[in-house]
């Protein structure tokens, strides 16, 4: 439904991202993103030339916002360690608040075509790059143990993007909470001292008791 305060173009695009992450973007005709905003369907293509163009612009969105916040601390923040939890942390925070946009880029990525496809994936180079690059550097530094950057940087964004396939707001831990248990135990593979961790391993012992994680 239209939200109040909102222009035509966002309730359009707010439509759009419901649907794709209920139903996948072929099954989501324009007629029915029209009618959830709240105009006729002939009135979408004021706004927009065709669902491909509502796709891409989904994925460049939230992707630029993941690339620029993880641009921003790292121009931030010059210890390795306070990169690595920063970096964590705007990866869960961005997932668990935007669920769907990003389900969307990470299953939807197949129904982009030519060179709509190419910038998104090049987008999605640049995140992997970056996260690469400050590992590189915590190695170069003597902070982080060697390995390979590729692989650690997968295993660090595929561990962090599965947060948001089961946290929710209200649950037994908080979005601050998750990411101090996620630092800890990516800290504890990566840094050649991983007493270091030990403030968070104190704080992660304090939080109660529970048989189901997010519950």
């Amino acid at each position: 439904m239209p939200v109040e305060g909102r222009s035509m173009r966002e309730n359009i695009l707010a439509a759009a991202v419901q649907l794709f992450a209920e139903y996948g973007y072929h099954a989501a005709p324009l007629r029915d993103i029209a009618r959830l905003a709240g105009i006729q369907a002939a009135s979408i293509y004021h706004h927009y030339p065709n669902k491909q163009s509502l796709l891409v612009e989904i994925m460049e969105t939230y992707m630029k916002r993941l690339n620029s916040q993880l641009e921003t601390l790292l121009r931030t923040y010059d210890d390795p360690r306070e990169r690595l939890r920063e970096a964590i942390a705007n990866h869960i925070r961005l997932h668990t608040s935007n669920k769907a946009e990003f389900f969307i880029i990470d299953t939807e990525l197949r129904s982009l075509e030519g060179e709509q496809r190419a910038h998104i994936v090049e987008l999605r180079d640049i995140y992997d790059h970056l996260l690469q690059g400050m590992l590189q550097n915590g190695m170069e530094r003597g902070v982080f143990r060697p390995s390979d950057t590729k692989v650690t940087s997968y295993a660090v964004i595929a561990m962090c993007t599965q947060v948001s396939s089961w946290f929710h707001p209200g649950g037994r831990l908080s979005v601050q909470q998750v990411i101090d248990i996620y630092y800890q135990i990516i800290s504890q593979g990566l840094l050649l001292h991983p007493e270091g961790t030990r403030r968070l391993e104190e704080s992660v012992h304090t939080l109660p008791p529970s048989s189901a994680l997010g519950d």
